[in-house]
């Protein structure tokens, strides 16, 4: 759900690039990120241990206007490699506005892409949604490749109503014509909420909480100890349904601050009715080298 910085006057919305190990999504995003005029975008980041890294950046776009006098931020997120933890792609689903589905068009990646596309509908339907229901855009990597899977057969075979554009991420093809169509969709879903509120963005949820500072410093985290960074600008993790009690239940809150290889971050951990604020200081990996 795409969250409000009132005091920023911008509204920042997450896109997910979702598909299985090796399809190409952390490559897709940094060809992104190349072709993105400098003072439009922020750096690459990586987030996570050896395993399960978050591969993230973030972009405004001039040309897609205002919402309601607020500017629209989007954040690109993906997940590198093999995903040793499944809540993992849970965590980075969370609240996505919009989904861009690699699918690996080499011809031994289509019983990965499968199970990939599968994994996906099912966490979507876990938050109480429908893939059909998001902005979303299915691309097909790989497909300069002498011997790929062509785009409409990879759809057809994956039974995916929307239309699959052939991608390259060596090439460039496709996949800028896949993100502006999910941008214009999520700015368009914005717009309609705007009216659906009378003209405002009431829909949208805005975090004024205080946050305590406990400085707890952590070790690069493994596999299911990865936190989530936030957009950029404060957001709600408060206010959401918790776990019976004695169940925990670890959410990010607040502004994570990225300083070198330094990110600093608060985590809430919530059980029985009660909370408790930590501060968590990750070193980060190098730039990741393949997706």
């Amino acid at each position: 759900m795409a969250l409000l910085n009132s005091a920023k006057r911008e509204i920042n919305a997450k896109i997910v690039f979702f598909g299985a190990p090796c399809s190409g999504k952390s490559s897709l995003l940094r060809y992104i990120h190349g072709k993105l005029k400098q003072e439009f975008r922020g750096p690459l980041k990586t987030v996570g241990g050896r395993q399960d890294r978050l591969f993230f950046f973030d972009v405004m776009p001039p040309e897609l206007g205002e919402v309601n006098g607020n500017r629209v931020r989007f954040h690109l997120y993906t997940v590198q490699g093999e995903v040793a933890d499944p809540a993992t792609w849970k965590m980075v689903l969370k609240g996505a506005d919009g989904v861009i589905f690699v699918a690996d068009a080499s011809p031994d990646g289509f019983a990965g892409t499968r199970r990939s596309l599968e994994g996906l509908r099912e966490i979507i339907r876990g938050y109480g949604q429908d893939v059909s229901a998001l902005p979303f855009e299915m691309v097909c990597n790989k497909s300069d490749l002498p011997d790929a899977v062509s785009a409409d057969d990879l759809r057809c075979e994956l039974g995916v109503d929307a239309a699959a554009l052939p991608c390259s991420a060596v090439t460039g093809e496709g996949i800028l014509s896949a993100l502006s169509r999910v941008v214009k969709s999520v700015i368009r879903n914005l717009r309609d909420r705007q009216s659906s509120d009378g003209g405002g963005v009431e829909g949208l949820r805005e975090d004024v909480e205080e946050t305590r500072d406990d400085a707890v410093v952590a070790h690069p985290p493994e596999h299911g100890a990865m936190a989530m960074p936030a957009f950029d600008g404060p957001h709600v993790s408060l206010g959401e349904p918790v776990g019976p009690a004695g169940d925990p239940e670890l959410s990010l809150v607040g502004i994570p601050t990225v300083s070198g290889r330094v990110c600093r971050m608060t985590l809430a951990v919530r059980a029985g009715g009660r909370e408790s604020r930590y501060s968590l200081t990750v070193a980060l990996d190098p730039e990741p080298t393949d997706g």
